[in-house]
């Protein structure tokens, strides 16, 4: 019965035909939605890699004979190597400016084809064989139909298995903050690199069939209309889901094949759907299917259970009113539980082997950077030992976070050097620095939104960091992330929050969220940049009793303006103005200044 209803469904030739067409479609906006949608790498360049592997299986197929089940691997290895050459240039930018970087490849490749002559010119280029070849046109149907769907499900099958490992998780914070994973040990330029070769690699094969089942390829399929039609099909069924892109496809193939006048008028037709639909929900057809199973099966909160986005202050609310909202506070965790559980323990064996009280773990010497013909430091030196917290100091604008960069690898200096455990680390990224035991926070609160407490923190405790993307489709380790993040979360009490989704959480526990994911990974030297801004003063208590518990296993540099709070619990204190090192010396010596007062009056 199977058989004879999939007989007579491809048997129908116009029917069969738009089918097959919509899932070869599938198959590039299936990449399409790893690499555009979930990633967020805006690229142009799928109908010029589609139009890669098209014309590629014509020219083996119809100069060399080669079967088209067997061109179609060859072009996509081809375009893979082409992709990687390519790739290795343009990922270097990011965001808008990845963009223009493609956007003019569809009008070179359309350019070329036209007045090339061996490949057909402006008309394309016919094939001679089928993707399936068999006694009647109607078996022949069936088989390339049969495919098609086939290998439109092992590129969706492909794509869900990295979306939901722990590369998967990479690629979603890449997309949300390439600076923020960085930090965290992703390894953006690779990353980066991997997405365009995969997604160049799911559009070849998209070529590939293309010309195996339409038997012609045209010029126009490189095309920038061709380019556009295919984000259309991306946006129109949700550019963060697989299966919302390939609905998207059938969609646009289906609608297109209507009428004579909405073929011709496609683009129209296609503006009009995808402003409708984008109006109803940002995240296309996938979305609003989303949003109406979540009120058709959404549960009544438990009693007791703090109302959805409770973690939100009231209009008007206070800080301490808002940490009193149920749910939100912290479990207490006396500092010596920390110390003995069993997160602290094995972050002071991590610290014990990286250096001991005593022993230097940081070193800058020499460091200057500027800015334009401004000088933000100049000549900045300061060395800090294996462990306890020190403090950075100083007035707006004299250079505290500039230095963090520097020493955290977000920043090049423009002359001196950083040394971790002797080491010079001056010339190293962000992401190898981190493997290296640098961790930090921001200045601004930098999470993921969309995400829950437990995969914020999870991001840095990643074995994934060093792994390639197909990695992600054999393995997933993305449980064993968010064991060892539970640890972190436990560790600060925050066990309970671990399934909120950040956005919803005050102030005071999106900082403890970030501080967790900076300690997660043990770190060596703990860089904090503003962790008490915005914070009430029952809540700065809460984070002084943290930071002395922390400054016991690792070396900890602060940077912060409530002065009170950087005498208090650390053991020495920095001060920069105007981009130069002004003070160093303890606490008392700190309060007694004449020159620290002078300077900081007021803050």
């Amino acid at each position: 019965m199977t058989g004879l209803i999939v007989t007579g469904f491809f048997g129908q030739q116009y029917a069969g035909s738009v089918f097959v067409l919509a899932f070869t479609y599938a198959i590039v906006t299936a990449g399409m939605a790893v690499q555009i949608g979930f990633s967020q790498q805006i690229v142009f360049s799928q109908s010029v890699f589609m139009g890669l592997g098209a014309y590629g299986v014509a020219v083996l197929n119809t100069q060399l004979n080669m079967p088209v089940l067997l061109a179609a691997p060859v072009v996509m290895v081809g375009s893979g190597l082409a992709a990687l050459i390519l790739g290795s240039v343009v990922t270097r930018a990011s965001g808008l400016a990845l963009a223009v970087a493609t956007i003019m490849l569809p009008l070179i490749a359309v350019g070329y084809l036209s007045s090339a002559g061996y490949l057909g010119g402006a008309v394309g280029m016919p094939v001679a064989g089928s993707l399936w070849n068999a006694a009647t046109p109607q078996a022949t149907a069936v088989g390339n139909g049969l495919i098609t769907v086939a290998l439109t499900g092992a590129v969706v099958f492909v794509a869900s298995r990295v979306l939901a490992s722990d590369i998967g998780l990479e690629l979603y914070v890449l997309g949300v903050d390439e600076r923020t994973a960085a930090a965290m040990g992703v390894s953006t330029p690779r990353r980066k690199l991997e997405l365009f070769v995969l997604g160049s690699m799911f559009a070849a094969l998209g070529g590939a069939v293309y010309a195996g089942t339409q038997l012609f390829v045209p010029a126009t399929l490189v095309d920038p209309t061709a380019e556009l039609s295919l984000l259309m099909m991306l946006f129109i069924g949700g550019r963060r889901s697989i299966l919302g892109a390939v609905v998207g496809a059938l969609v646009i193939q289906y609608v297109s094949g209507a009428s004579n006048w909405v073929s011709v008028n496609i683009l129209i037709v296609e503006g009009v759907l995808i402003t409708v639909i984008l109006l109803v929900d940002p995240e296309g057809l996938a979305g609003i299917v989303s949003t109406l199973a979540a009120r058709l099966w959404r549960q009544p909160p438990e009693p007791g259970e703090p109302p959805a986005g409770g973690g939100q202050a009231p209009a008007g609310a206070s800080g301490a009113t808002v940490t009193a909202l149920a749910g939100e506070l912290p479990d207490e965790v006396a500092a010596a539980d920390r110390r003995v559980s069993a997160f602290g323990r094995s972050w002071q064996a991590r610290a014990s082997g990286g250096g001991r009280p005593g022993t230097t773990l940081l070193e800058c010497s020499g460091l200057t950077k500027d800015y334009g013909g401004l000088r933000v430091l100049d000549s900045v030196s300061m060395s800090l030992p294996g462990r306890g917290l020190f403090g950075l100091c100083g007035p707006n604008g004299a250079g505290k976070t500039t230095l963090l960069g520097v020493i955290g690898g977000s920043v090049t200096p423009a002359a001196g050097r950083v040394l971790l455990n002797g080491t010079d680390i001056t010339r190293l990224p962000p992401q190898q620095r981190f493997h290296l035991g640098v961790s930090r926070t921001f200045q601004a609160v930098h999470l993921i939104s969309g995400r829950s407490v437990l995969d914020n923190v999870a991001v840095s405790c990643l074995s994934s960091h060093r792994s390639s993307l197909a990695a992600g489709i054999v393995r997933n380790r993305l449980d064993e992330a968010r064991d060892k993040a539970a640890e972190a979360l436990g560790y600060l009490g925050m066990g309970r929050l671990s399934g909120r989704e950040v956005s919803s959480l005050t102030l005071e526990n999106q900082r403890m969220v970030e501080f967790a994911r900076a300690i997660a990974a043990r770190p060596r030297l703990l860089l904090l940049d503003e962790p008490a801004s915005g914070l009430s003063e029952s809540q700065r208590e809460r984070l002084k009793d943290v930071l002395r518990t922390v400054g016991d296993m690792t070396c900890v540099l602060l940077v912060e303006h409530d002065l009170g709070l950087v005498a208090q619990i650390t053991e020495k204190i920095f001060v920069l103005a105007g981009g130069q090192l002004v003070f160093e010396g303890s606490p008392e010596e700190f309060r007694n200044s004449a020159v620290v007062n002078s300077l900081l009056v007021g803050l």
